[in-house]
């Protein structure tokens, strides 16, 4: 019956002008993996699941192995491949090459970058039989820069640009939301070479481009921000995010000129007009009022109180003693401090929310000097910001701190003044002063321009055209979370019935579905035909042909996985002689007859991305 059915539909499909492949092959959901759930699944191990971990195993598509570790069922690894494809083509079209890493890597070069311990307890770290140390990769700049040090030798070889699509593993300590952050992912990354910082800049922006294109090709609202550079490095990065009110991310934007920025890195105007919070606030520390007994505060119209926060910062001198110095950070009530604009003005510190957490932290170690980090938000208006400065206090420490241990009797009062906060919605762009809004976003992907860190502390060069010293490559770095982005594109694109998908990233764009009626599934098939002959394209069509369930549940089903077209063969076909094609993203449904069902898909061939 299956070879008279095939047999059939090509005659049918040569009358009417389509070229078949030469296999007779359907894709079936009865011979499918596809192992779908009515269940609603809320909860796991006490943690309420995001849509995507939601969608992802009702469809189908994944199942949990462990705590933060899945496997990948048939169709979440084909959306997984048709992600992958997309980047492969955008990369290739800048001169990128792709190659395959180990995913247990030597500590060696880990040790001398010194990320082995500054990684942190996320890092996976092991021993062999030996006792000799690996890590599983959270990311490869080490290796790639050591792989690429021993085989390039001259500016004649440069640039160089390549890529990965590997396996990371990451040691959460509560791994959470599905794919969003687990313990092992799936990811891209790039790394570039190049002779000169002018060089890598010029690369940096054309891989920036590319990842905008790769964006706008699956089809998902996406920003592009700011953002600070991390445990990576770099002098230059920008972070890539998918639209969603699930993300972990905060985004500030100017609705006026564009720019955006993570919230960690955003820098804005005050508001002249203060809050009602700042305004209200009154400190209860000792530390507080001495704060603004010092009269180092410039006094606005409207009166600010500040809020203290505290600080440690270890420094090594010269003649490697320490020195460490006690800050107190003073910001408007309404703002939180930013530990990263922190460390970047002043350098690497502990932060405490209290005096006493502080003086726990210091033990018996003296204090070398005091500082007070006067932010932004406690003079708005203010068009120029005051110059920091030093002064002896000699005596004058309030009663709080007075007992701290000091090194010398009269310790010097360190005055920093300067951007130490969280910017606020509402707070003005930085280019053109429209109040700025906020909105939530996943990070998938982050690109640095890295410089010479890496290449300079590995001992990789090259001999530049002129000089006879060679020279630490200039490099950049670039990742783009694939499965990450996966669960992303669900996350901006589901709705109460299930998965949306755009087009370019879908499982399979088109499912026929029929009834239990026979005729209907013989023209079911017939039907596959003709689509996957209009598309021109082998694998993207599929057939329910299950006959153990109506025509009402396969329906269902296909809007649960997200198809994002669905051709209904019922038998209403019988009586018309049309199918019923259905627009899973608008909802849209054309009567056609069998005739008109190429016309309607060779309309429709080309993916575009449905923003």
């Amino acid at each position: 019956m299956g070879r008279v059915l095939a047999w059939d539909s090509r005659q049918r499909c040569s009358s009417l002008g389509f070229k078949r492949h030469a296999s007779t092959f359907r894709h079936r959901i009865s011979r499918s993996l596809v192992p779908t759930s009515k269940q609603k699944f809320v909860h796991v191990a006490g943690q309420e699941m995001v849509p995507s971990q939601q969608l992802l195993l009702r469809a189908g598509m994944m199942r949990q192995s462990s705590s933060g570790i899945y496997s990948m069922l048939p169709f979440g690894l084909k959306s997984l491949v048709k992600i992958e494809a997309i980047i492969d083509e955008e990369l290739e079209d800048i001169g990128c090459q792709k190659l395959a890493m180990p995913n247990m890597l030597p500590a060696e070069n880990w040790k001398k970058t010194g990320r082995w311990e500054t990684a942190g307890p996320e890092m996976f770290k092991l021993k062999d039989r030996k006792g000799a140390e690996f890590l599983l990769a959270p990311t490869h700049e080490e290796e790639i820069t050591t792989l690429i040090g021993k085989e390039v030798q001259s500016y004649r070889q440069l640039p160089i640009r390549v890529y990965q699509v590997t396996r990371k593993f990451r040691d959460e300590l509560r791994a959470r939301s599905g794919l969003l952050r687990g313990k092992e992912f799936l990811m891209k990354d790039l790394y570039t070479f190049d002779v000169s910082e002018e060089e890598a800049r010029k690369t940096y922006d054309e891989v920036v481009e590319a990842y905008r294109r790769i964006m706008t090709r699956l089809g998902v609202p996406y920003a592009v921000a700011e953002a600070d550079t991390g445990n990576i490095g770099g002098s230059h990065s920008h972070e890539f995010h998918i639209l969603s009110r699930v993300g972990e991310d905060s985004l500030l934007s100017c609705s006026s000129c564009g720019y955006t920025s993570n919230e960690e890195r955003a820098v804005g105007v005050i508001p002249e007009e203060p809050s009602k919070v700042a305004t209200k606030f009154r400190n209860s520390t000792d530390l507080g009022k001495w704060v603004e007994s010092l009269d180092l505060i410039p006094r606005s119209a409207v009166r600010i109180n500040p809020k203290v926060r505290y600080g440690l910062l270890h420094e090594a001198e010269q003649d490697g003693s320490a020195k460490t110095t006690l800050l107190a950070v003073a910001t408007a009530a309404d703002r939180q401090v930013n530990e990263i604009k922190m460390n970047k003005a002043l350098g690497k510190l502990e932060v405490f929310d209290t005096l006493e957490e502080a003086r726990g932290a210091l033990g018996e170690e003296k204090v070398s000097r005091f500082a007070l980090c006067v932010d932004q938000s406690l003079f708005p208006g203010l068009k120029t910001a005051p110059r920091s400065k030093s002064m002896t206090v000699d005596g004058a420490l309030p009663a709080d701190i007075a007992g701290i241990s000091c090194v010398s009797g009269s310790p010097v009062l360190d005055v920093h003044y300067g951007d130490f906060h969280n910017c606020l919605p509402g707070d003005g762009c930085p280019h053109c002063a429209t109040p700025l809004s906020t909105s939530r976003a996943i990070e998938v992907g982050h690109t640095f321009l890295l410089g010479t860190k890496y290449s300079a502390a590995l001992d990789t060069t090259f001999m530049p055209a002129t000089g006879t010293e060679p020279l630490p490559f200039q490099m950049g770095c670039y990742g783009l979370g694939i499965t990450r982005l996966l669960a992303s594109i669900i996350e901006a694109s589901h709705d109460h019935r299930g998965i949306q998908w755009p087009e370019s990233v879908a499982p399979y764009r088109v499912v026929i579905v029929t009834s239990e009626d026979e005729e209907c599934i013989k023209i079911g098939d017939e039907v596959y035909d003709a689509v996957q002959a209009s598309l021109k394209t082998k694998s993207d069509v599929i057939i329910d042909d299950r006959l153990d369930v109506t025509l009402g549940f396969k329906m269902k089903d296909a809007e649960l996985i997200g198809y994002p077209w669905m051709v209904v063969v019922g038998k209403g076909y019988l009586r018309t002689g049309n199918v019923e094609v259905q627009h899973r993203l608008t909802g849209e449904k054309h009567h056609i007859t069998f005739d008109g069902i190429a016309e309607f898909f060779a309309k429709r061939r080309e993916v575009r991305p449905s923003l």
